[in-house]
């Protein structure tokens, strides 16, 4: 079952895919409400399909559809950083656990909205990548339970503004030797010398900022991906594809992320988890994601296409 959210007179819809050009309107206000009301919601969800089918209730065309976020009201966006075998074969140590950055409902849009770049993002680029959809609470998940707490997957294109990440957002501080202490140097290599820098990156600009989340159209329910750690990701700009990979290259599979993130979060009904980027490159596109540099394709489109979840479709725009 494929579900979302449009606005419809200005209103907020939750809506059940119908066919591809159409849905049905359901009665929650919020799809937090449907997933917080589990099999009594999927059930309300699957008997108005079928009496849309029927013709017992009126079909939405989606042609001109007014989209947003599919799950709009999440308490937290976590996004899963560096989870890619062809990014961390250039890692200096390898990670010992997934790292976590998180945006807000602020940086949330839709399927067909625009994506705004400022001028101090500078050098910008696209992650495209599966979503995890919390189906109800959790805390200290193991791995091997990870899956029973998913209500299903979407899909994002995860902005990384990663000219203001190295800038305005990035400090070194050269500490006096006594302050540092063995677990500040021990992640990276040591400088010649006297090595007393302690270098810190702040993401909340360069990932977290309005539209760096676009997401949708659909959430998929979980009964129809069996496995989401062997989905094929691609990345669109333009029309060219710029990534072509799989989840199935994962440092950490998905079932590990969600454990992980459910020790340092409680993480709640509807709450999201970006699993990990494609970056894959292609022919035309040997770099994939990280030489694909929005800010150049002001007006253009970037699309995300994740196997079983469908395809999401947003405009570049470049803000004053």
């Amino acid at each position: 079952m494929k579900l979302g959210t449009i606005r419809i007179e200005g209103r907020p819809t939750v809506i059940a895919r119908v066919d591809d050009d159409h849905a049905v309107a359901l009665d929650y206000a919020w799809m937090e409400d449907l997933i917080e009301a589990g099999n009594a919601g999927l059930d309300a969800a699957a008997a108005a399909i079928d009496a849309a089918r029927a013709g017992a209730r009126p079909l939405i065309d989606l042609t001109n559809a007014d989209w947003m976020a599919p799950n709009p009201r999440p308490s937290k966006i976590l996004g899963c950083a560096v989870n890619n075998n062809n990014l961390n074969q250039y890692a200096v140590k390898p990670m010992t656990a997934p790292m976590f950055f998180t945006k807000g409902r602020s940086a949330l849009t839709g399927h067909n909205k625009n994506i705004e770049l400022l001028k101090d993002h500078g050098q910008s680029i696209p992650e495209p990548e599966p979503v995890v959809v919390f189906g109800k609470t959790a805390k200290n998940v193991p791995p091997e339970k990870a899956l029973d707490y998913v209500f299903g997957y979407t899909l994002t294109n995860d902005v990384t503004a990663s000219g203001v990440k190295f800038s305005q957002d990035s400090i070194a501080l050269k500490q006096r030797p006594e302050v540092i202490k063995p677990h500040h140097l021990a992640w990276r290599p040591k400088f010649e010398g006297e090595d007393t820098y302690l270098l810190f990156i702040y993401h909340s600009k360069s990932k977290g900022a309005d539209t760096f989340a676009a997401m949708g159209p659909w959430l998929t329910t979980k009964d129809e991906i069996p496995d989401p750690n062997a989905l094929r990701v691609r990345g669109y700009i333009d029309g060219e594809c710029y990534a072509d990979d799989s989840t199935a290259n994962y440092f950490f599979p998905v079932e590990r992320v969600i454990s992980e993130a459910s020790k340092w979060f409680t993480m709640e009904v509807g709450d999201c988890i970006h699993t990990g980027t494609a970056s894959k490159g292609t022919e035309k596109h040997p770099r994939g994601n990280i030489g694909t540099y929005l800010n150049l394709y002001d007006g253009k489109l970037t699309d995300v296409e994740v196997e079983g979840l469908g395809r999401l479709s947003n405009r570049i725009t470049m803000m004053p």
